[in-house]
């Protein structure tokens, strides 16, 4: 995972896997999901990071993950 922010456009990018994307879902007018042919989520964009991020309590972030995903060539169970 990576996670790339510009303070310049106020946008955070979060990488959770590399992949071609091939749809971009809008979840809210300020982050939108990355995903693979086969739905899977490659990454998420905030738009307004600052103003978007400042808003929720981030000491715990929930990402559920419907298959399974490989990491270094093993594969894990869902989340």
């Amino acid at each position: 995972m990576q996670i790339d922010y510009d303070p310049q456009v106020d946008t955070m990018y979060i990488q959770l896997r590399s992949g071609e994307v091939d749809d971009t879902l809008e979840v809210n007018k300020y982050i939108y999901v990355d995903i693979d042919a086969d739905e899977v989520p490659l990454g998420i964009e905030i738009l307004f990071a600052s103003r978007v991020l400042g808003q929720v309590d981030l000491a715990s972030i929930t990402l559920n993950i419907s298959r399974p995903i490989e990491l270094a060539g093993d594969t894990v169970s869902s989340f």
